[in-house]
């Protein structure tokens, strides 16, 4: 029996969408030089070290960046640390070729559930109606949330605030970029963007149990499988924006996490001792490196949509 006239368009849609997105993911995004930057958790850490590795990029001619997180003084300094790193950069590359950096600031509290749709609102409503080649959110905020055996869990309630913030509030986020990004035109942040770019930040706890960070393990794996559904999706939808979707996972960061780790007497004794050693012996990824790593993964743009890609990896 011959396919119906729905079953045709459905496969030409499908087909269309694939082409479309190979295109976009074998082109190289460093030619998208017009840049909207959204980082949560950007206050410290891994967050921080991002939000520079974008402003020394020399693909990048335009970068809007927002940075969101509940320190304020956290973020203004990460603010002057990315002006310091674009200067920098532009004087490294001798070039005549103005960079021109836009950066604000935004406190809040990403785990109060009783606010986060309002203040979602307010994070994307203050970006001005542009127009970008790409639009990137780093999503990073989170939380260990509780350290010890399931067994000795006690507190309902901080479980369900660890898994607040790191589940609930980082997939409202991720769908709230995309919808503001590719709704309809009187809603959109953006007049045009060819790319919208997702970056769950990722673990290794994502994909591998660890004793004692039960809660840390299971908001990390929902967070990765979460995302690599809204991979799916996207990529089964036919439209003129292509929405990439990617699980970083950024490597045992020397960071206040995982000092946090090294000196928590609730965690399992060889991990502990390993985050200790590691520490000490100066071992673990300087958060410089794994950002200046992701930052090149996106420029390539060329990982498999909704993929887990751990800084070892490459």
């Amino acid at each position: 029996r011959a396919p119906s006239i729905r079953t045709c368009i459905r496969c030409s849609n499908t087909l269309l969408r694939s082409k479309l997105d190979e295109l976009i993911r074998t082109s190289s995004l460093a030619a998208m030089q017009n840049t909207l930057l959204v980082v949560t958790g950007a206050s410290r850490g891994l967050g921080r070290a991002i939000g520079v590795a974008f402003a020394s990029s020399s693909s990048i001619k335009h970068l809007r960046c927002l940075l969101v997180a509940r320190s304020e003084r956290g973020l203004e300094e990460t603010a002057s640390l990315m002006r310091e790193a674009a200067a920098a950069a532009a004087a490294a590359r001798n070039s005549s070729d103005a960079f021109d950096l836009e950066i604000s600031c935004m406190d809040a509290d990403l785990s109060d559930m009783d606010t986060l749709e309002q203040t979602v609102e307010e994070m994307f409503g203050q970006l001005e109606k542009r127009t970008y080649d790409r639009a990137i959110l780093i999503n990073n905020a989170g939380s260990l949330g509780y350290l010890g055996r399931c067994s000795d869990m006690t507190s309902l309630g901080k479980l369900q605030r660890a898994i607040d913030l790191n589940v609930t509030s980082s997939s409202w986020i991720s769908l709230q970029f995309v919808h503001k990004l590719s709704s309809s035109p009187s809603q959109k942040i953006c007049s045009t963007c060819s790319c919208i770019v997702v970056v769950n930040i990722s673990s290794l706890c994502a994909i591998e149990p660890f004793s004692t960070m039960s809660v840390y393990c299971a908001g990390k794996a929902a967070r990765d499988l979460f995302h690599s559904v809204l991979a799916k999706e996207e990529s089964d939808t036919c439209t003129a924006t292509s929405v990439r979707v990617l699980n970083y996972a950024p490597g045992m960061c020397e960071t206040a996490m995982s000092e946090e780790l090294a000196e928590s007497d609730r965690l399992d004794s060889k991990l502990s001792s390993m985050y200790r050693t590691a520490l000490n012996d100066k071992t673990m990824v300087q958060p410089k490196d794994t950002a200046e790593k992701l930052v090149g993964i996106i420029e390539r743009n060329g990982w498999r949509n909704g993929a887990h890609i751990d800084y070892w990896d490459e």
